[in-house]
């Protein structure tokens, strides 16, 4: 009886505890950065949901459903598939507090090389899926009147590069998108955070990302020279995407948490560089702008 009693009492500590803490929902997981997030939060004992497009793979790198954590299959492309995985997690926790946009991918080709339906699946995964997820959670946390919302945008929201076109593209919209939702929901105690991830040591140029390079191409030296780069990256990226995981978490913690989330110097760099040569160019181009005033 006394043996039961304390079962009992240490199990409703422990749920007590749990209830405490914030629910994560963390899309696009099986993999990199989304993956060390997750193992972080499970490690710190909080709540999440964690999605990809295969349960098994989700099963397979962080175990089976149990108290604090819901593995779930979901097409972020999907939007039925969205509504009903979002129902799933609220079914289980009974709120969703923080949500992290992380699916996305890159495909590395020209623009002129790079077909309608590799374009569109960029955008669909990038972008709409994005936009999926968020159109179903913003009236939950509406309601909770709380949430906070990360969105993975990347140091490729300000910078373009041969073969990154489109990649690069889909970024600028998420930053955009980001900045605007956070002054849209900002009245009812929800926060944005656009986070801009330099290079992180994950599998980003190795199993996440695409390329197609026709035999033939007249873009046969740039697929060349900037393929050699980024695989020179893979591996020796700076970003440590454990730490990122941890900022992420404190982040979220924070009272009056960042909506602009550089990872990385070499973002931070980048972005410096980057503005710098923006400002550059409006100071010299002025005089040209002028002239189509009244």
């Amino acid at each position: 009886m006394n043996g039961a009693m304390s079962i009992c009492r240490a199990s409703s500590g422990k749920d007590r505890k749990m209830e405490n803490k914030k629910v994560w929902l963390v899309t696009g997981c099986s993999k990199g950065l989304g993956k060390a997030l997750v193992e972080e939060l499970i490690a710190q004992g909080y709540p999440v949901i964690g999605t990809s497009r295969s349960r098994e793979s989700l099963e397979k790198i962080f175990g089976a459903e149990r108290e604090n954590f819901l593995p779930l299959a979901m097409n972020v492309k999907e939007e039925a598939d969205v509504k009903k995985a979002v129902e799933g997690g609220l079914a289980k926790f009974g709120r969703i507090d923080v949500v992290v946009n992380n699916a996305g991918f890159t495909h590395l080709a020209t623009i002129e090389e790079m077909s309608d339906a590799d374009a569109r699946e960029e955008f669909d995964i990038n972008v709409f899926g994005l936009l999926n997820v968020t159109r179903n959670i913003l009236p939950i946390m509406r309601k909770q009147q709380r949430g906070h919302i990360f969105n993975v945008s990347s140091l490729g929201a300000y910078s373009v590069g041969p073969l990154s076109g489109i990649y690069c593209a889909t970024k600028h919209a998420v930053k955009a998108i980001s900045e605007t939702l956070a002054q849209e929901v900002k009245e009812f105690g929800i926060h944005v955070t656009d986070v801009k991830p330099g290079f992180m040591r994950t599998e980003f140029f190795g199993s996440s990302y695409k390329t197609t390079a026709p035999k033939g191409s007249p873009y046969k030296h740039l697929y060349d020279a900037n393929m050699e780069f980024y695989m020179g990256q893979n591996g020796n990226q700076i970003g440590d995407p454990k730490k990122a995981a941890k900022l992420y978490i404190e982040v979220a913690e924070m009272e009056n948490p960042y909506e602009s989330l550089p990872m990385g110097t070499d973002c931070c760099d980048g972005i410096h560089d980057i503005c710098a040569g923006t400002v550059k160019l409006m100071e010299g181009m002025r005089s040209v702008a002028e002239t189509t005033n009244y």
